[in-house]
């Protein structure tokens, strides 16, 4: 069931993690800031009246969905992808989806426990709409502490899972899924790291993108506004901006971007509820977006090339767990030192 924000602001008045008071201290270390509560004064974006959790971090929600498959498992080995970074135990197993069906590579939020997150929820609406569909989740730290290298463990290991499912299955469709660290990381998998603060890394190569039919990213800190693929009010850059959007030019059609005004991460705003809101405010329309990428549908398209918001419908059954004090105070402390 959603939250109202109502609910979403009593929850904050017990000691939790994730208020503005720390989190517009981006520049701080401490680990002994104060918090303050989370209230309908902190959001400058109507998606804060849909507040999604009684739970909030920076990179993210953090909890488990009502989506999980088989595939949410993933493999047993460390590797090295192409890129040279670890990717963790991202192999895939899972097996060719069936004609017309998707197979989603699903990357959960930071904090968020191993599976698929909230954004679990898409890959279950889209699971429900098209038969033989399925989904595993990426095998990555997902860590606010040392994001520089949590981040790229994720670029590596969804890498290796595309890798892997397609070779296997060279005639299957996928789709990628991210919100937060993992919608970066799906971003730099499919356009190439060149973020400030992190190492430069390659885009996807065009053989393994051909069968990638859709990439749902949710409070991207890479955001960039007024892109063909963005859904939503947001008009600024994410905390980290993506600097080579030529790379992306090729993959507006198949990818949606959703990111309002006021998010703390994918618009450099101060709002945590508007960055937990995507799943209840579009998560229904980022589902339809990827059904209709599949069954070749394309026509319908959820936002225009100005990214002004469109209605989207929720899916209800998702929460966000907690994040730590200590693991967000680390965070805010990472974000002001690559910002520099």
């Amino acid at each position: 069931m959603a939250l109202s924000l109502s609910t979403l602001s009593l929850a904050a008045q017990t000691p939790q993690p994730y208020h503005h008071l720390l989190l517009k201290r981006a520049n701080s270390t401490s680990s002994n800031e104060t918090t303050s509560s989370v209230s309908s004064a902190n959001s400058t974006s109507p998606a804060d009246t849909t507040g999604t959790t009684n739970s909030t971090s920076p990179a993210d929600t953090t909890g488990t969905t009502n989506s999980t498959s088989p595939a949410d498992t993933t493999g047993t080995t460390n590797s090295t992808s192409p890129t040279g970074l670890t990717s963790g135990n991202s192999t895939s197993n899972a097996a060719c989806v069936p004609s017309g069906a998707v197979h989603m590579i699903v990357a959960r939020a930071s904090t968020e426990g191993p599976g698929e997150g909230i954004i679990g929820a898409v890959a279950t609406t889209v699971k429900s709409m098209v038969p033989g569909s399925d989904s595993e989740a990426v095998d990555y730290p997902a860590t606010l502490t040392n994001y520089t290298t949590s981040e790229p463990s994720g670029v590596a290991g969804m890498q290796k899972l595309i890798e892997d499912y397609a070779t296997r299955c060279p005639d299957s469709k996928m789709a990628l899924l991210g919100y937060s660290q993992g919608a970066q990381v799906a971003g730099d998998v499919m356009c190439g790291t060149s973020e400030q603060g992190f190492d430069t890394t390659a885009p996807l190569s065009t053989e393994l993108r051909k069968n990638i039919v859709a990439v749902i990213q949710m409070g991207d800190p890479t955001h960039m506004p007024n892109l063909a693929q963005d859904v939503g009010n947001s008009t600024k850059t994410g905390i980290f901006p993506r600097k080579d959007l030529a790379a992306c030019g090729s993959l507006t059609d198949i990818t949606q971007s959703y990111c309002n005004s006021g998010d703390r991460f994918c618009d450099s705003g101060d709002s945590i509820p508007v960055h937990l809101s995507y799943i209840q405010v579009f998560g229904s329309a980022a589902a339809q977006f990827v059904v209709n990428q599949v069954t070749g549908n394309t026509t319908a398209k959820a936002s225009s090339p100005t990214g002004t918001q469109k209605g989207g419908s929720s899916i209800s059954g998702s929460t966000s767990p907690q994040v730590s004090k200590s693991a967000l105070v680390a965070f805010v402390a990472v974000v002001g030192v690559l910002l520099l």
